[in-house]
């Protein structure tokens, strides 16, 4: 899992063009709102190309993305579920 979980900071940072380093991401930082990192609609799409570049994993229905995109720690697990 922690593997999985520094792979996808990586793909935060460098998809999402974040000004934090890996360590500033905690597995239990929401993805939205102020306390988070604050994404919006079209980061998550870039997130989910990027998922499916890194891992090779799809997220392709609005349920499944409303479930994984709550914390970095669930998209973390979805990714490690699904490998």
């Amino acid at each position: 899992m922690k593997d999985v979980l520094e792979r996808l900071k990586k793909v935060m940072i460098e998809r999402l063009r974040l000004n934090i380093s890996p360590e500033d991401i905690a597995e239990n930082t929401p993805l939205f709102g102020p306390e988070g990192i604050g994404l919006d609609s079209v980061d998550v799409l870039e997130l989910i190309v990027g998922i499916k570049n890194e891992f090779g994993i799809e997220i392709t229905d609005r349920e499944t993305a409303e479930k994984v995109f709550v914390d970095v720690g669930t998209v973390a697990r979805f990714i490690k579920e699904n490998l």
